[in-house]
């Protein structure tokens, strides 16, 4: 796999990202790019400006998935539930490594405030009269960004022996 470390490389990663490849995730993990003056700036842009595309395109999809659903309820858990599976590849960008500190922060304290505003907005439009109201709150409550653990990395020897060494003694003695 081709490590990317240049501003043209990032740059067609970052395009692809924000058409939608969701391969690339991968390529951009392993990316690094060392921000410089001439192209910090141009840098930011890009990034901000694959981010959105690919947020406003997960917006158009579940918009359109809520359009098209029935009124039942088991509808929109499964729209949720694919809403939610579809934020991961936006999860995984603003987690990435190879980017600034001050910009994954910014990128991901967006990404949550967009998502407390989706499920802000259809909790205020459910309606007060309906009997299955509160298992749409249920629902619509469990509505978050899904959680993307870090790749563990296998444990040598002497972590495992430290691990061990760290168990807390529960004052008890074995005695055979």
């Amino acid at each position: 796999m081709m490590t990317i470390s240049t501003y043209s490389e990032w740059v067609i990663i970052l395009d692809r990202f924000g058409n939608g490849d969701e391969i690339v995730i991968d390529e951009l993990k392993m990316g690094a790019f060392k921000i410089d003056a001439g192209t910090a700036q141009r840098f930011y842009e890009k990034v901000e400006q694959a981010y959105k595309k690919r947020k406003q395109n997960w917006l158009d999809k579940f918009q359109r998935s809520l359009q098209t659903q029935n009124t039942r309820i088991e509808d929109l858990e499964i729209t949720l539930r694919n809403g939610k599976q579809h934020l991961s590849p936006l999860v995984n960008f603003v987690n990435l490594n190879g980017l600034p500190e001050d910009l994954k922060k910014i990128l991901q304290k967006d990404l949550y405030d967009f998502v407390a505003e989706i499920k802000k907005s259809m909790l205020d439009k459910i309606s007060t009269t309906n009997i299955i109201k509160e298992r749409m709150i249920v629902l619509l409550n469990s509505f978050s960004l899904p959680v993307i653990l870090p790749e563990e990395l296998p444990k040598t020897l002497s972590d495992r022996k430290n691990e061990i060494a760290n168990i807390p003694s529960t004052g008890r003695k074995i005695i055979f």
